[in-house]
């Protein structure tokens, strides 16, 4: 028996029989020409997002057209997207924070002060009960912290803490259950 590759599903066909496709072909399939209009980056997150919600948290490798599609759609929906199958459209109630403008304003506690702040930022987006709060940059905010021109294992740590800790307090916060936390 051949093995299936983790960031592929087996999608049933209309006519029967089964093919193996990756996150990123079954979000092109579902959102087509739409695609441009999206950030790359994030559409392929969302997608393998979908993936890994159908191979881990129900432990399925078999999905139906259907099946993934109103997965996908549920994910935009909740970034803010108006998500249908041949238009998706950036909804207005969206905030955004630049990770790497923080990272810039951090003073000589460094890290520390870092975190406050960022702790800071997501209560005042909360604030205002958007459906979406989305913190970019990332990858240049790790490295400004870090002080390092390349990726390294300490970037590794740094990022898997940023993550983390937006995670934990995105949790605790009121109201964060009806907004949806993008990282990229």
């Amino acid at each position: 028996m051949i093995q299936l590759r983790e960031d592929h599903l087996l999608v049933e066909q209309p006519g029967g029989g089964y093919l193996a496709w990756s996150a990123d072909q079954l979000a092109l399939e579902f959102v087509g020409g739409a695609a441009g209009l999206l950030d790359a980056e994030m559409l392929k997150h969302v997608s393998a997002g979908v993936m890994h919600y159908f191979r881990e948290e129900l432990d399925r490798t078999t999905v139906t057209v259907g099946e993934f599609a109103e997965a996908l759609t549920k994910v935009l929906k909740g970034l803010g997207f108006t998500a249908e199958v041949t238009e998706v459209r950036v909804g207005d109630n969206r905030r955004v924070a630049d990770l790497r403008q923080l990272a810039c304003m951090t003073g000589k506690l460094g890290e520390l002060e870092f975190f406050t702040q960022l702790r800071e930022v997501l209560r005042k987006e909360l604030a205002t009960a958007p459906r979406a709060v989305e913190f970019r940059g990332l990858r240049g905010c790790v490295k400004q912290l870090v002080g390092r021109k390349h990726w390294c294992p300490a970037c590794d740590k740094m990022e898997a803490w940023i993550v983390e800790s937006l995670r934990g307090w995105f949790g605790q916060e009121p109201g964060a259950e009806k907004t949806a936390l993008v990282v990229r």
